[in-house]
């Protein structure tokens, strides 16, 4: 008998669990983002609104450098899913120091190679861009202050995975809610208060950086405490075990150049809008935010899938899992579509409010007027791959996560040329919204790889 065959019937995820691991995840992923929507506010009131423009050739670096180490939170959270899944709290514990580790060794080393970095991240970023010799000296002393806060934002990385493989979503809410909230008060102290400009925007967020990482510990620390206590299931032998290194150096791997390639493509976008002048680099920036609010807002779903396919292909009892596993991807994804829907539906009907609220009247609200309708349809755009992404990664199905956006680069970065040659800046968003769609078809066809894992 299969483990299909074997599954009792009456095994589901209700849509009470769904929410309640959803709407804190979704809670912490979209205040990201909305940190980005404030920077382009508290600058556009400043006597320096040009400066959104800098701080969006400055963040961009961090977008490429995180993103792209992004794949440590990932990992951890899969791999904790699956050893929480199968009881094992010494792999779960392990898992997080062996994250931890790597993420502070990185995070080091980008301190120490800040220089390099920076000549040749803005030699490129000023390739073929129409941006002003001042907006690209204040995206640079951006990046030179904000660079500090790399060891401490990339642990706090593998904290959250962390934290969301255990279902502790709320508490991953609480720290990104703190950290946003600082930051926030820091900019508008710093920028409209004090008149920084992009400089001030890079304090503030260096700061919350450093200040979210101890909140993060401390939110570790209590779960640890919930979970056989502080001190125990500790095996440090185990940290270096030889087969765990190897499976985590594979998946690492992988979805390292997943999230390079991913953040390249972001990064791309960024840097082809600037070859449409400061204005409408500036638009961009400011629309980038809203597009990735309303994406990562959804993303809760998909992290709840994350968390409930990881414990699924963890447990012992293969039916049951496999049960587990078919509810939780359905559920969430009706989840995601009804909160995809509700989105667009806001930004059709108070989209000019929320231009007004970012922008004061002039050529920048002008142009984001001009392009709003992409974020308007961004909703269901970006909904099944990231929803997609969340269950391929509680299933440390890594090579899939990789092949799809290879898949997409390879189509993105030539229609985004040729798209904008005629079209100008609605063609470099139209390729940006097929390389969503391509990593969503990609993912659709190989999903059901991960159930045929039950059944071996």
């Amino acid at each position: 008998m299969t483990a299909a065959q074997a599954t009792p019937a009456k095994i589901s995820v209700s849509y009470g669990k769904v929410f309640r691991l959803a709407w804190p995840a979704s809670v912490a992923a979209s205040v990201t983002p909305l940190l980005g929507a404030i920077d382009v506010w508290a600058l556009a009131q400043s006597a320096r609104p040009l400066d959104i423009a800098a701080v969006g050739l400055g963040a961009v670096i961090f977008s490429l450098a995180y993103w792209t180490f992004g794949f440590l939170r990932m990992s951890v959270a899969g791999l904790t899913a699956q050893a929480v899944g199968a009881e094992d709290e010494t792999e779960a514990r392990a898992t997080l120091a062996r994250g931890v580790m790597i993420a502070g060794a990185i995070g080091i080393a980008l301190v120490l190679l800040q220089w390099p970095i920076g000549q040749i991240a803005f030699q490129l970023l000023g390739t073929g861009s129409e941006a002003s010799a001042e907006t690209l000296a204040s995206g640079r002393t951006y990046f030179n202050i904000r660079i500090w806060g790399a060891p401490f934002a990339l642990a706090s990385y593998c904290a959250f995975g962390w934290l969301t493989a255990r279902g502790r979503t709320d508490y991953l809410m609480a720290a990104s809610v703190f950290i946003t909230a600082l930051n926030i008060l820091l900019d508008y102290w710093f920028v409209v208060g004090l008149g920084w400009g992009a400089a001030g925007v890079a304090t503030g967020t260096l700061i919350a950086e450093v200040a979210g990482f101890f909140a993060t510990a401390f939110f570790v620390l209590t779960t640890l405490k919930k979970h056989g206590g502080i001190r125990n299931n500790w095996r440090p032998s185990e940290f270096f075990m030889a087969t765990r290194i190897k499976r985590t150096i594979s998946i690492n791997v992988d979805i390292f150049i997943r999230t390079l390639l991913l953040a390249f493509s972001f990064s791309w976008f960024v840097q082809r809008g600037g070859a449409f002048g400061d204005v409408t680099l500036a638009a961009n920036q400011a629309l980038l935010q809203l597009f990735l609010f309303t994406g990562l807002a959804i993303d809760g779903t998909a992290i709840a899938a994350e968390t409930l396919a990881g414990q699924a292909l963890g447990a012992k009892d293969k039916a049951r899992g496999l049960a587990i596993y078919k509810s939780a991807v359905r559920r969430t994804f009706e989840l995601a579509l009804a909160a995809a829907l509700l989105f667009m539906a806001f930004y059709w009907l108070a989209g000019d409010q929320v231009l007004a609220l970012l922008t004061p009247e002039g050529p920048i609200r002008e142009t984001m007027q001009t392009y709003m309708p992409w974020v308007i349809i961004s909703p269901l755009i970006v909904m099944a791959g990231f929803q997609l992404d969340g269950i391929f990664v509680g299933a440390t199905r890594s090579r899939e996560l990789r092949d799809a956006i290879i898949l997409s680069t390879v189509v993105f970065i030539p229609a985004s040329l040729w798209l904008a040659g005629p079209f100008g800046n609605h063609g470099l968003w139209a390729a940006f919204s097929i390389y969503f769609l391509i990593r969503a078809v990609a993912l659709g066809v190989w999903l059901p790889r991960i159930k045929k894992t039950f059944e071996t």
